[in-house]
């Protein structure tokens, strides 16, 4: 009888220990803790201001880029699919607070003011580039345009950097160049270097191989994926899923296809941004 007690007790204190030393699917606990109806629908509703190329743009009609490929990335580890509404960029958080989306991404910046209706999932740094020729290199960020010409997009913040710049440069004076397509002012010799946001700098660079990008990002703050703030599960889902892209060297893969490696961020913080 203590024979068959010990024997027991034994197999018990194996079997505890077995299941204690089975790693953890954090995977199947995001999928079962998901809301019903996106589990039982098998997707979740994504909203995106297509009008930011390489990151999020329309190509035939459909959504495309760098944000939508995460977000299917995404959503395939939980097993879902993604059905994409094109949405303003000024109306995307009402959208998530009200529950009429169920995320969005596009390019949108983690901001305190923003934390007041959605919480962020963070996937990307984006900051100010500055586009020279190739073998110009690292001119050494802002105060490095002074003496150059620079080129920037009318009625962008990149105005006020520019001229910003221009009152501290003082004698080496930076004289500021207004184009449409910067980059290109640079290509063709009008410009000595241009400013853009990074994901914009960085294609204009892949598609224009007389340029590249100089230094590194300025003032580079999270991009972050839009949840309503009522539905933490969803939250830790998109969280969870996207440490799985990573892990999996997907998401690498991803910022290599639409040149933006430079914004890698593997950290997949919630409201990270300031």
């Amino acid at each position: 009888m203590l024979a068959a007690l010990l024997l027991a007790v034994t197999s018990a204190c194996s079997s505890a220990s077995q299941s204690m030393g089975r790693p953890i699917d954090r995977i199947a606990e995001a999928k079962e803790a998901l809301p019903t109806a996106i589990r039982d629908s098998g997707q979740l509703v994504g909203g995106t201001d297509p009008t930011f190329e390489p990151m999020t743009f329309l190509k035939g009609g459909v959504h495309t880029g760098l944000d939508v490929d995460i977000a299917e990335a995404i959503a395939a580890e939980l097993g879902l699919r993604v059905k994409w509404q094109t949405v303003s960029f000024g109306e995307l958080l009402n959208q998530v607070e009200g529950h009429q989306i169920d995320f969005s991404i596009s390019s949108m910046f983690d901001r305190a003011e923003r934390q007041k209706k959605a919480d962020f999932v963070d996937y990307l740094n984006a900051g100010t580039s500055i586009v020279v020729r190739k073998g110009v290199g690292d001119v050494g960020g802002m105060p490095g345009l002074c003496g150059r010409r620079v080129a920037v997009q009318p009625d962008t913040v990149f105005v006020d950097m520019a001229s910003q710049q221009k009152k501290a440069c003082g004698a080496r004076t930076l004289t500021v160049v207004l184009s449409d397509t910067p980059s290109a002012a640079v290509r063709d010799g009008r410009a000595d270097g241009a400013l853009n946001d990074f994901p914009i700098a960085a294609l204009d660079v892949k598609k224009m191989p007389a340029l590249e990008l100089s230094g590194p990002q300025i003032e580079a703050i999270p991009y972050g994926i839009g949840v309503a703030k009522d539905r933490k599960t969803l939250t830790t889902a998109f969280q969870t899923a996207l440490y799985a892209v990573i892990k999996d060297g997907t998401y690498d893969e991803l910022l290599k296809k639409w040149a933006v490696t430079e914004g890698a961020l593997r950290t997949g913080a919630i409201n990270g941004g300031a």
